[in-house]
């Protein structure tokens, strides 16, 4: 398992050379390495369209895109590619670093996380009244549930839930207790947080919307995650929806972004029309109140 993962790990940072390589810059400008806390990975990337009058760029959606890598890799330049692709759809990025195991756990993970959220929150550089929409990738997708479902990480933000419109979760790992990976079990240490990792132990009706995807070839994150998140935020009231696509794996769902595969991919396409629908539907349900 762990020479399988590895293997896995050193084709997808291969792979993401290659469509960053062919990503092209344009219709954007990209503000990097603003710092949003005191560690050197406490740094993030904002991506922000060129074009749009001050109207546009009020309704405009900004992503706030959270990369995976087990918890324990990953940098913010290595997803441009990513940033690029939404950039192209209409929307500004922004995609933070964060500290990674083993210098920490899980907590302090889930802290930068929190802390990149506040940033994007407080932000003069973004209006209050624009939609937010969090969406991440296997960890990151772990880590944006957790931020959308579990009220207490934003509870120093006034205001916060109402601003995030939804949470798009590629190929996440939602319910995976007991562990099956060994590091795991001192990744989320000590045992008496080992249920905050788990965004099944927060579904609520109030939360934001859920927008699921996963990869039916996924060996890495079995599709049962997000059934399981879909499933159980449904039973409580709430909203969640979910997408299954034929013949991509775990690594594929990510690399659907690049500029060789977006015009083609089902996903990115599904992401586009889920995006600008509940962006109207709020603009709509804001108008009517």
């Amino acid at each position: 398992m762990k020479l399988r993962n590895f293997i896995s790990d050193w084709v997808q940072l291969a792979g993401v050379r290659i469509v960053n390589a062919a990503a092209k810059s344009g219709g954007y400008h990209v503000n990097r390495g603003i710092p949003y806390g005191s560690e050197p990975r406490n740094q993030l990337d904002h991506y922000v369209l060129h074009k749009g009058h001050a109207e546009d760029k009020l309704k405009r959606p900004l992503v706030l895109f959270i990369y995976g890598g087990n918890w324990q890799s990953g940098h913010r330049g290595n997803y441009r590619f990513v940033a690029d692709t939404l950039c192209s759809l209409g929307y500004d990025v922004v995609v933070p670093d964060y500290r990674l195991y083993p210098n920490v756990r899980f907590s302090d993970i889930l802290s930068d996380v929190r802390m990149a959220t506040t940033w994007v929150m407080n932000s003069e550089e973004i209006d209050s009244r624009r939609p937010i929409y969090v969406m991440g990738h296997s960890a990151g997708a772990q880590l944006g549930s957790l931020l959308c479902l579990n009220p207490a990480l934003l509870s120093h933000l006034p205001g916060a839930e109402k601003r995030i419109a939804a949470f798009i979760g590629l190929s996440g790992p939602y319910d995976f207790y007991p562990y099956t990976e060994e590091s795991h079990w001192d990744l989320f240490a000590p045992q008496h947080e080992y249920p905050l990792s788990q965004a099944v132990n927060f579904v609520r009706p109030d939360a934001p919307p859920l927008y699921l995807l996963h990869g039916k070839e996924d060996n890495r994150v079995r599709r049962g995650h997000s059934k399981s998140l879909m499933e159980k935020q449904l039973a409580v009231g709430g909203q969640a929806s979910r997408e299954v696509y034929e013949g991509i794996g775990h690594v594929d769902m990510v690399v659907s972004f690049s500029v060789f595969h977006r015009r083609k991919s089902q996903a990115v396409k599904d992401i586009k029309s889920f995006i600008d629908r509940t962006t109207i539907n709020r603009t709509e349900n804001s108008l009517n109140s």
